[in-house]
């Protein structure tokens, strides 16, 4: 699977968990299809629960191409103004749609500083990179000021010095990884004795869901991919710019 191949998986996945977030899946399919139903089938319930995974492949992707891109970069600082520029661009229209702040444009852009500040810091003393690094984790985690907070950070770094393991050892560490980094969800699901589907749902969702992302990484085969005119900012542009679209019409169907 391509580069180009693998951001159009994340971009169609993201896209479906924004629009899914505006328009539920078994609120829509009741409204178009089952007007006069009294409530909501089960089997639709079910539907939308089981469609819920596809929007969690997204952010693993997200997070792999930072440490893939730079990898490859041939201008960090272009590559670190590039992410700061739409992160800007893309907050407001992230309040607008969610109503918090802290878009993962920045989560990418810390990440890819954070990898910067490691391979500075190993160049300076051998595992002082790794102490940086790791400190910028915990701070992520602690503050909480971006999607994704530490966790993402820690993903965008296990992605960097993974490059060169076997799909195998790849998938033991995210398996461990993952529900490792949901903690906080686990716990209060068995401490709290949050024994129902609904929360049963949610700790899957969260803590197992973006493994379909991770496996998607297993198959990039390193190449670039189709290339077209300004192919560069697609991506880029189409974050913003999709976030605006559904904010503007949530807002207006709440204010209808």
């Amino acid at each position: 699977m391509s580069f180009f191949a693998l951001k159009t998986v994340a971009l169609l996945s993201m896209l479906w968990d924004h629009l899914t977030y505006v328009w539920p899946l078994a609120l829509t399919v009741e409204v178009l299809f089952f007007p006069d139903a009294v409530e909501t089938a089960p089997a639709l319930l079910v539907l939308q629960r089981a469609t819920d995974y596809i929007g969690r492949i997204a952010a693993p992707i997200f997070l792999f191409s930072i440490a893939n891109g730079y990898r490859h970069t041939r201008d960090f600082k272009k590559y670190a103004l590039r992410l700061l520029v739409f992160a800007c661009l893309a907050e407001w229209p992230y309040y607008l749609l969610f109503g918090f702040h802290g878009n993962i444009m920045f989560t990418l852009l810390l990440g890819l500083l954070t990898l910067r500040l490691m391979d500075w810091g190993n160049g300076k003393r051998a595992g002082l990179g790794y102490l940086l690094a790791a400190g910028v984790v915990i701070a992520a985690q602690y503050l909480s000021l971006t999607e994704g907070n530490g966790s993402y950070i820690l993903f965008i770094l296990v992605f960097y010095m993974t490059e060169h393991w076997s799909v195998r050892k790849k998938a033991l560490l995210w398996l461990f990884l993952m529900p490792l980094s949901r903690y906080r969800l686990i716990w209060m699901f068995f401490s709290e004795q949050l024994l129902t589907y609904r929360w049963f749902h949610m700790l899957c969702i969260n803590a197992v869901g973006p493994l379909l992302g991770v496996a998607c990484t297993f198959f990039y085969n390193g190449k670039k991919g189709p290339a077209f005119p300004g192919d560069k900012y697609l991506w880029y542009v189409f974050y913003p710019a999709h976030l605006l679209l559904l904010g503007l019409v949530q807002s207006t169907l709440l204010g209808a």
